[in-house]
């Protein structure tokens, strides 16, 4: 892990910015911490959606809240073509995004991204080993329940915003088997871009003992401010 710069610390929260190098893709991220934090400190790792990055004002305002409201550090990496790693060159259209999003090994290139992001943190000496959670809702979800399903450190998690057949062949729905740890899912049920039959086939493939749905009224993007709150207590449950 490389570090991008010097902490910037305020009212309580240092943040800073890092690169790391996984089978030589270039993985920028920001990793959020109590001022004075010494390990173990529980972490949670923030997954953006499509077409944001790891700066996106509701993973700032997640991560400073953890941190503040409940000393659990986080942490956040721009997603495949996105953020830091978007393709040099003309903008991406949204459909070029989605697919590059969808080729080749893209997900378990994620997994492993999120693998070595986790192994770099708990060797900080302010967090060292300890629980561990995901939040990431959307895209944040479909590359998000992947790695939660393959990766034994995670104790809590939070998803929704995502349908079981996005990458076909009930792809998603197969990792969502392997899934153990208390889950918190989110659908909203005007959704346009995820169908409700989609959204309640993924949470009910989840395997996890203890998993809530909650579901609201309301577009993909509309996702009411009290449910963020909600998932913050979740999360800040399972990890203290």
């Amino acid at each position: 892990m490389d570090w991008s710069g010097d902490a910037v610390t305020s009212k309580g929260v240092s943040e800073r910015g890092f690169e790391l190098t996984c089978d030589g893709r270039r993985v920028p991220g920001i990793v959020w911490t109590p001022e004075d934090a010494q390990s173990p400190t529980p972490v949670v790792l923030l997954g953006h959606g499509g077409g944001g990055n790891k700066r996106d004002p509701h993973l700032l305002a997640l991560a400073r809240r953890l941190v503040r409201h409940h000393g659990i550090a986080a942490a956040a990496i721009d997603g495949p073509a996105h953020g830091d790693r978007t393709p040099t060159g003309p903008e991406l259209s949204v459909e070029e995004r989605r697919a590059a999003m969808r080729e080749g090994t893209v997900v378990e290139d994620t997994i492993a991204d999120w693998k070595a992001t986790l192994d770099a943190i708990q060797k900080l000496p302010e967090i060292g080993i300890s629980r561990v959670g995901y939040w990431g809702l959307s895209m944040g979800t479909m590359f998000g329940l992947p790695f939660v399903a393959s990766e034994p450190r995670v104790d809590t998690a939070v998803l929704g915003l995502m349908g079981a057949d996005v990458f076909g062949a009930n792809r998603l729905s197969n990792y969502a088997a392997e899934v153990q740890c208390p889950v918190l899912f989110l659908q909203q049920l005007d959704d346009e871009l995820i169908p409700n039959e989609g959204a309640s086939a993924l949470f009910d493939a989840i395997a996890s003992q203890e998993k809530e749905l909650h579901a609201n009224a309301g577009a993909h993007s509309a996702v009411p401010p009290e449910e963020f709150d909600k998932t913050e207590a979740f999360l800040a449950q399972h990890l203290r």
